[in-house]
């Protein structure tokens, strides 16, 4: 495994992150969570190569990179923010960026914000917004098992958030959205560490799992559809609770490319890695010229 370092960027601020390969061409890798280290990506520094160099690195508040001094500082449009500060700490000329799950609507914002700066954007296992996110849990809770989604009810009415019922329960409910084909937490997934305060302050303050009432509560990428004109790249797994969401990106953005894999949820960079890799490999192959 490739040793990680540190990134400087102005107002003394640093991110850690993890690279491989050489560029220029550069994929830089956002993990989303909100909240998560990016060790579950570690796979797709395998594509690394003399062309392509690969970056993971974990957000603002994540890992050991810098925290912010007020929780409130954790957003959507600030993340975008630090990647930009991280394209020019590493002074990246072609920038190919992936947004995973909750790291999409980052990629998106940036995609708004600074499109010149951007050769590509590679959307996986993610949505256009917070109402997405909403619409995607409540579609889980609806096909959930009726006697489970009536326990779930009770423990929420006390508000017990932290309980060890209530977060077994909640995994057991998001299982088969998120990991049905894993018989076990795979080496990746395992090693992923996930900072709370990041995770309630961006997500749900309450602890609910199906509530989404942080920061990004009222984000919206959807506006920013229509603006991009950019190769793109959508994967997302065939039982993702985020599929009508990306099916519906693909839909409404001229230059994406859909690619659904069929045995995979949430996790398809852990649930068919090779399949996955293969296709951001074929990807950015056409985008880079490599």
């Amino acid at each position: 495994m490739a040793p990680t370092g540190f990134v400087k960027v102005p107002g003394d601020r640093r991110f850690e992150y993890v690279s491989r390969g050489r560029g220029p061409a550069t994929l830089l890798v956002h993990p989303g969570g909100p909240g998560f280290t990016y060790h579950y990506l570690r796979a797709i520094l395998k594509l690394a190569d003399s062309h392509l160099r690969v970056i993971l690195f974990n957000p603002r508040g994540v890992g050991r990179s810098w925290k912010p001094a007020r929780p409130s500082a954790y957003t959507i449009e600030n993340q975008a923010d630090d990647v930009e500060a991280i394209r020019r700490a590493f002074d990246i000329k072609e920038l190919h960026l992936l947004g995973y799950s909750a790291g999409g609507f980052t990629a998106l914002e940036y995609a708004h914000r600074h499109p010149d700066r951007l050769t590509s954007l590679l959307m996986c296992a993610t949505g256009g917004g917070a109402s997405d996110l909403k619409a995607a849990l409540k579609y889980v809770l609806e096909h959930t098992n009726p006697a489970l989604r009536l326990r779930l009810r009770e423990l929420t009415a006390t508000g017990d958030f932290r309980s060890k019922e209530y977060r077994e329960l909640a995994s057991r409910i998001m299982a088969p959205f998120s990991e049905r084909f894993s018989s076990s937490p795979p080496p990746d997934l395992r090693a992923t560490k996930l900072n709370e305060e990041v995770y309630r302050t961006m997500l749900t303050r309450t602890g609910d799992e199906f509530a989404v009432d942080g920061t990004m509560a009222r984000w919206d990428g959807h506006r920013y559809y229509s603006q991009i004109f950019l190769p793109m790249l959508v994967l997302v797994g065939r039982y993702d609770f985020f599929l009508d969401a990306s099916i519906d990106m693909a839909n409404r953005i001229r230059t994406a490319h859909l690619r659904i894999l069929p045995r995979s949820s949430h996790y398809p960079v852990l649930e068919q890695p090779r399949e996955f890799l293969g296709q951001l490999s074929e990807f950015l192959e056409d985008v880079t010229g490599d």
